[in-house]
């Protein structure tokens, strides 16, 4: 058997050392098309009683893939201390109570969490029943892992879950990592079905968001049922701090306004440091968001202070109109 070479010997082991490397990263993005979105029935948890009047609490929280205050994800803590903080954000949670609670920055089974599916871990530990779950981003590389996006917990059944495909900051980052998406999703709730979509909007571009909200807003336009929008959304209207425009002059949560199909609260210049949502250890400004149809009525609006993220959670109780 003739020998190689030296020099096919290198191109050898080059070829092995790329395939090592590049095989499980391509693997990974050729299947995340059919993993990045799914329904879930939490073991063990029955659904509440459906509630005789027409009133919804509902939620949203960016949990910072769980690592606290910390700037880097990778400085989260060990695994021990990552659960004890995600026990700390289901006992919140549970405190909190909402019907549907969205959240942002979820890892579904990433290296710097360790592995752990916090979505799966807050709905069992917080006691929701449903939960959702869709991914952003979700790639491979040797024995790292980042996979991570939005989730929605509900206390109610829910069907007809699908992507919300919202536009890139930079096509090659989409096909080679992903990017920011939402998941819209229907449940049904006292006697009322209602559409809930939870978006985490782009934090580099003002023009991504505008753009995203205003897709948003026309899915919004054109759905038979009543929309809820609650997230991350990046972006405060004119006269809130730290309120930016696109080099068009564009801003996203004007573009919600604009739209004529949403309520919003606060819709006031906040005077107080109570309904800020951003840093949380020293707020500045109000990002994230819950908008609801124009027929219903806020109740009450709530930012809860807490440091276990670098945003507040909000929360919100509304009532629901039936009439068309």
């Amino acid at each position: 058997m003739k020998r190689l070479s030296k020099k096919h010997r290198q191109w050898l082991l080059i070829t092995v050392a790329l395939l090592f490397v590049a095989g499980p990263y391509l693997f990974s993005r050729a299947i995340s098309p059919w993993r990045q979105l799914s329904v879930h029935r939490t073991s063990g948890i029955s659904e509440p009683q459906t509630p005789e009047r027409a009133q919804l609490r509902i939620a949203c929280y960016n949990i910072a893939h769980g690592r606290g205050l910390a700037e880097s994800n990778w400085d989260g803590g060990t695994r021990d201390e990552r659960l004890a903080r995600l026990d700390e954000i289901a006992e919140l949670l549970r405190k909190i109570d909402a019907d549907v609670c969205v959240l942002n920055e979820v890892d579904f089974d990433s290296s710097w969490s360790h592995g752990v599916n916090q979505a799966e871990y807050l709905a069992q530990n917080a006691g929701y029943p449903y939960r959702v779950e869709q991914r952003n981003f979700d790639f491979r590389i040797l024995f790292h892992k980042w996979r991570f996006g939005n989730a929605i917990l509900s206390k109610y059944p829910v069907t007809n879950a699908s992507i919300v495909d919202m536009p890139a900051f930079a096509s090659w980052e989409a096909l080679f990592a992903g990017k920011k998406q939402g998941v819209v999703c229907d449940m049904h709730v006292g006697g009322l079905s209602v559409r809930v979509v939870g978006a985490h909007l782009s934090h580099r571009s003002e023009t991504v968001r505008a753009d995203s909200a205003e897709l948003i807003s026309n899915l919004a336009q054109e759905s038979s049922l009543p929309v809820i929008v609650a997230g991350d959304f990046n972006s405060a209207p004119a006269g809130f701090p730290e309120c930016i425009r696109d080099p068009y002059g564009r801003n996203a949560m004007e573009t919600f306004d604009n739209s004529a199909i949403f309520e919003r609260f606060p819709v006031d210049t906040p005077t107080t440091s109570d309904t800020l949502t951003y840093h949380s250890a020293d707020p500045s400004c109000v990002i994230d968001w819950l908008l609801i149809p124009r027929k219903w009525k806020f109740l009450d609006y709530t930012v809860e202070p807490s440091n276990l993220s670098d945003h507040r959670p909000v929360y919100a109780d509304v009532m629901l109109t039936f009439s068309d």
